[in-house]
């Protein structure tokens, strides 16, 4: 199937809209999908009642948020119970018809890389047969921005190439990227990072834009529009698509550039500005 377009919670915020509002919404301005999170089943009355919102839209569950509820980074204080817990939530986000969901992986740590390695290595593995069966694959988020949290002392995986060598070595099946533009660029990777990463890796899309300054400078909470600033994202959604790609993208643009729309505007924005990117892969 072509890569579809989905409703992402960054659009919606500050607006408390139901998921049959938000559905609404996705259909109104020609979505496919709708993120939404795991709260958000228990809210619309449970799994079969969340199918029957999203097939009356002609939606499908694109992102269910809340799988694993820490990050691999964590204190293992936090991450047995997060853990445990993660087939258990898989299951629910299946019950719903969701297949897909997603962490971050920090970008900076209070221990050396050399060491915080062959944890991190060690925990995808353990989410990784967590997820057997259920049908749900879990996209890591690395981040590329090299601005963010300096205040941590030892730089991690900051790029898509590190991203593919951790998941490499843990040997991951269900767990696999959420490749985000504005990530991607501001860590310095490639066209061809992107070319020889399997198709099945890659779990989530989010795309934005960037300023026209050093990559090493791009804040995270200053993104653009798509098609607004420097980013070669009609090559990017191209290389994508070139490994046969199956799935979601949706808008994340963070910081001011759309605090003064409503979630309306926002809706309307990403199918304007996502559009053409798609219609170029035809």
């Amino acid at each position: 199937m072509p890569i579809r377009l989905t409703l992402h919670g960054s659009q919606l915020r500050g607006a408390s809209l139901s998921l049959a509002e938000r559905a609404a919404l996705a259909q109104k301005h020609g979505y496919q999908g709708l993120d939404f999170a795991l709260g958000d089943i228990q809210t619309a009355g449970g799994p079969e009642a969340v199918k029957e919102i999203l097939a009356q839209r002609g939606l499908a569950a694109s992102t269910v948020g809340g799988v694993l509820g820490a990050q691999v980074t964590v204190p293992e204080e936090e991450w047995a119970p997060a853990l445990a817990q993660v087939r258990q939530k898989a299951e629910q986000a299946a019950a719903a018809g969701g297949g897909r969901t997603g962490t971050v992986l920090m970008c900076r740590a209070d221990d050396p890389k050399e060491t915080l390695w062959p944890l991190v290595v060690k925990r995808i593995k353990q989410v990784d047969a967590a997820l057997e069966g259920t049908g749900v694959r879990l996209g890591m988020e690395f981040l590329g921005v090299k601005t963010l949290r300096l205040e941590r002392p030892y730089p991690f995986v900051q790029s898509m190439a590190e991203a593919n060598r951790l998941l490499d070595e843990a040997g991951a099946k269900h767990v696999g990227l959420t490749l985000d533009s504005y990530h991607w660029y501001a860590g310095g990777d490639s066209l061809e990072t992107i070319r020889k990463t399997p198709a099945e890796r890659i779990v989530l899309l989010h795309v934005n834009d960037a300023k026209d300054m050093a990559r090493h400078e791009l804040l995270d909470q200053d993104r653009l529009l798509p098609g607004e600033g420097v980013i070669p994202l009609t090559d990017w959604l191209r290389a994508i698509d070139a490994t046969g790609f199956d799935g979601f993208i949706a808008l994340e643009v963070l910081g001011p550039r759309l605090n003064d729309m409503d979630a309306e505007e926002r809706a309307r924005l990403g199918k304007e500005t996502i559009g053409p990117l798609l219609a170029a892969l035809k």
